[in-house]
This record gives C-alpha cells, sequence and structure tokens, in this order.
C-alpha cells in the first residue's frame, strides 16, 4: 500500500526559473600529443595577454548576463530611481536641521498624546 502511494512521484533535484544544468563532463584521458598542443596554446594564450590592457582583460574575464524579465528590470530600475529620490533628500539637511524640525513637529502636538502619570511622584 505504501508504494502505491509515491508510485507517481518524478525523482531528481528541483529546477528554478532561469538556472543553468550543469553536467558532469566526463574525463578523458590525455596523451602525450595533447599536452604538448595544450602547452601551446597556454603560451600563445599568455603572450596575448601581455599585449592587451588591464581593462580588457576585465571585461573578458567577466562576461555580464541578463536572465531578467522585462518587469524585474523595471523593478529594479524604480528601486534604484527611489533610493536616489531619499539620499537626496537626506543629504539636503544636516543633521542638527532634521532635530529641530522633528523638535518643531513634537511641539505642535496635542497634549493627549503625553502619558499620564501614574501613582505618587
Amino acid at each position: 500500500m505504501a508504494g502505491d502511494v509515491y508510485a507517481n512521484v518524478s525523482g531528481g533535484g528541483l529546477r528554478l526559473k532561469g538556472g543553468k544544468i550543469e553536467k558532469k563532463k566526463k574525463k578523458k584521458s590525455q596523451k602525450k600529443e595533447s599536452e604538448s598542443s595544450n602547452s601551446s596554446r597556454l603560451e600563445h594564450n599568455a603572450a596575448q595577454n601581455i599585449e592587451s590592457t588591464p581593462t580588457e582583460n576585465l571585461q573578458s574575464t567577466t562576461p555580464e548576463v541578463d536572465n531578467k524579465t522585462d518587469a524585474e528590470r523595471k523593478f529594479e530600475e524604480t528601486k534604484r530611481k527611489r533610493l536616489e529620490k531619499i539620499l537626496e533628500k537626506k543629504a539636503s539637511k544636516s543633521h542638527r536641521e532634521e532635530v529641530e524640525e522633528y523638535n518643531k513637529y513634537l511641539s505642535g502636538l496635542t497634549d493627549h498624546n503625553d502619558m499620564p502619570k501614574i501613582g505618587p511622584g
């Protein structure tokens, strides 16, 4: 009976949206000829890297992959704009000005918001 309950369940790991599927690669036996060709390739690549500028090296080693939807891009852009607006507002006033403004706000409140004194003293 217990075996019948799990008969229709598929096995394997969960896959996330936009996630890359990585398969394990089998190792091939290396021959002496392939090792010599690899060393010549490494020497050629090293010569090219010396000639290129550091900014080109950074750009070639870090490719940008954007797996975001249009809605996600728009959300991040809106979030960035809001953050900039908040930072501009905070940077416009000094701490002293903010405290003075807050004190004015508190002095304008009515007294019924204050905590009543309870007990002797």
